[in-house]
Parts: structure tokens; C-alpha cells; sequence
């Protein structure tokens, strides 16, 4: 799963790992030396990592025909979906190892800024103070979520679903196309993230509606059920993540980062083709600027471009969160991960779901 992304640090980390509990060496030579039933989990693994909207019962088919119980495939699901989301938070946190000698290098998103620098004060586009200002007021103007309309709900969505597809990643100077590190273990890695909808164009896949597969209503209980000594665990990873607040918004005090936080996960959320009924996807050009959209693509869809050693970063990066205390970033890095975490499991868990009807 780590190596979807060239996470070189969890790839390396999860080896050792093998091998210490007594993992025959020769697995780790190549997926072709693994166990078959292990080696059916490959299309699994490039689906739920890059196009998880694109699994659906027939995977899950596929693997119980090759032996897998329906209990083993839902562990299956949590595990590679766990994997390929920490690997965003690895390689955006800037934590990333470039050498087998446990060199790292630190991304500029989690640098300080350099003396003669703009303030910290400052943020994106027009500072701490704007951002704060806009949370104030869309936490006054849709304090009742439930007036949310769903036609609103639909053409907000649509909108920056659209709007999301013009955005590439960052202008990282590295080959798209050079060929994985990890091919040996994870081939086909010219299978990456694409757009599921662009603009111009109808989506052939139907949209994931939070009201038709919800981690409170579906997820949660279908992973109780399936692989109960878990199901806890991942609840109360979504809900610490998502309600996480000191309160502050760099050096200020006493905010509601609320509006932001439900911005950030919805946005993830947008991305991998889930909409949540109760809200107003306009919002989120309101507390979202483009390089911090442009960023949250790049690390949750295309993580492995921002791990690229040798490659500048885009001067773009310099601009996320600028003024964010250190504690934010990361905290916005956790709902990066916690988001897409749970926007993959949804897509898994209903394919899942679908085969036992």
C-alpha cells in the first residue's frame, strides 16, 4: 500500500517490520514471490489508493472466489486504505527518507518561515484576520445546517467538483511517468488518481451522497460487524480528528475553527466523489484559497510528487498556511489523513456491503 505513493519511509519501516516477526525474505524480491492469495489483493490495492470511487462488488467477488473470507476483505480494505492515507500525512508533514541511511528531508510546508520573511501574522491570501473574519461569519450565516437545501447542496457540490478538476497538482519538477521505485512489489504505476468528473463533461460515476453510505449510519456498523476490534478505534480516530481545537488560529485566541475544519474534511471528501447532504460547498472558496486547495490535492491524491528529492518545490508551497502555528499545519495534515482514510474505507465498505445483499 505504501508503495502506491513511493512512501519510501513507511515502505522501508513496514519491510523491517517482515522480516523481524520472521517474513520469508523472498516475498519482498517481488509481488510475484508472494502467495497467490496474497498477490490478488494487487487490483485491489491501485483501485482503492488512486480510484477508490471504482470499487465496487465484482473486487470483492474476485477475492472470495481466491479463498478470501468477507471478514479478511474488510481487514484488507482498513489496512491498505490506512496505509495509502498515512502515506499522505508522511510525505506532507515532509518526513520522507531518501536514503537507505535514514537521511529525511523537510518539506517548506513544515519549515519556518526565514528571517525577512513575510510575519507570521500573515495567511494566503489576505491574512489571519481575513480568514478569521470569514469563519465568523459563515458560523453566523449557517448556524442551522439543516436549512441547507438539497438543490443547494447539489449545484455547490457540482461546482467545485468541477472546479477541483482544473487543478493539477503543484508544478513539482518531477517525471509523472519515471518509472516507481516499487514497481517489483506494486506494479502498474501508470495506474494514478484521475478526475472523476471534469469540466464539460457528465461523470459516468454516480456521486457517493453521505445520506446513501455514511461512516455513522453504514461504516461503522458494518466494520463492527466484520472486524469489530477495530471499529472503536476508527471512530474515535475520525471524531478526535475532526474535532480537534485549541481555539487558536495562529496567534490568535477564543476562534471557532469549526467552519475551516468541516471545510478542509469536505473538500478531501469532494475529491474522492462524496458529497454530505447538510452543507454548502460554497463555503469552501470562501475559507479555502487555490494554493491551499492546489496543496490538499496534491497530498492527498498525489502525494508521491511532493517526495521527490532531487525536485525544487513550487513556490506555491511557500504560501500554504502561512501564519498557521506549527500545531495547525500538522493538525490540518491529520484531517488530511483522517478524511481521505474515510473517504476510502465508504467506497470499500459499500462495495462490500453490496456483495452480501
Amino acid at each position: 500500500a505504501a508503495c502506491r505513493h513511493e512512501c519510501t519511509y513507511l515502505v522501508e519501516e513496514q519491510k523491517n517490520a517482515f522480516l523481524e516477526v520472521g517474513g520469508p525474505r523472498e516475498w519482498l524480491d517481488g509481488l510475484q514471490f508472494a502467495p497467490k492469495k496474497l498477490r490478488e489483493l494487487h487490483y485491489a490495492n491501485i483501485i482503492l489508493a488512486h480510484r477508490p470511487w471504482l470499487f465496487d462488488q465484482h473486487h470483492v467477488q474476485k477475492l472470495l472466489k481466491c479463498g478470501w473470507s468477507v471478514s479478511e476483505v474488510t481487514h484488507a480494505i482498513c489496512l491498505l486504505a490506512q496505509f495509502h492515507a498515512l502515506s499522505s500525512f508522511v510525505i506532507g508533514c515532509g518526513v520522507e527518507a531518501v536514503s537507505g541511511e535514514g537521511e529525511v528531508q523537510q518539506s517548506l510546508f513544515v519549515q519556518p518561515c526565514p528571517s525577512g520573511s513575510p510575519s507570521s501574522q500573515e495567511l494566503f491570501e489576505g491574512g489571519v484576520d481575513v480568514l478569521v473574519e470569514r469563519m465568523k461569519t459563515l458560523s453566523v450565516a449557517h448556524s442551522d445546517y439543516s436549512c441547507v437545501s438539497e438543490e443547494c447542496t447539489r449545484e455547490s457540490f457540482e461546482k467545485l467538483k468541477k472546479q477541483a478538476a482544473t487543478f493539477s497538482s503543484l508544478d513539482v519538477d518531477c517525471q509523472a511517468n519515471m518509472p516507481s521505485r516499487y514497481s517489483h512489489l506494486s506494479p502498474d504505476s501508470d495506474f494514478v488518481y484521475t478526475d472523476f468528473s471534469k469540466r464539460g463533461e457528465k461523470s459516468s460515476v454516480p456521486t457517493l451522497k453521505s445520506q446513501d453510505c455514511s461512516w455513522e449510519e453504514h461504516g461503522f456498523s458494518l466494520v463492527s460487524e466484520l472486524y469489530c476490534s477495530v471499529a472503536d478505534i476508527l471512530d474515535d480516530k475520525f471524531k478526535t480528528a475532526y474535532d480537534l481545537t485549541y481555539y487558536t488560529c495562529g496567534l490568535k485566541t477564543h476562534i471557532d475553527t469549526f467552519p475551516f475544519r468541516r471545510g478542509v474534511w469536505n473538500y478531501l471528501h469532494c475529491l474522492y466523489g462524496i458529497r454530505h447532504d447538510d452543507y454548502d460547498y460554497s463555503q469552501i472558496n470562501h475559507l479555502l484559497d487555490r494554493n491551499l486547495k492546489l496543496f490538499l490535492k496534491t497530498v492527498s491524491c498525489f502525494p508521491e510528487r511532493l517526495a521527490c528529492p532531487s525536485s525544487p518545490p513550487d513556490p506555491a508551497l511557500a504560501t500554504v498556511m502561512k501564519g498557521f502555528l506549527m500545531s495547525e499545519k500538522i493538525h490540518v495534515m491529520v484531517l488530511v489523513l483522517e478524511a481521505r482514510l474515510q473517504a476510502e474505507l465508504l467506497h470499500g465498505l459499500r462495495a462490500v456491503g453490496h456483495c452480501r445483499m
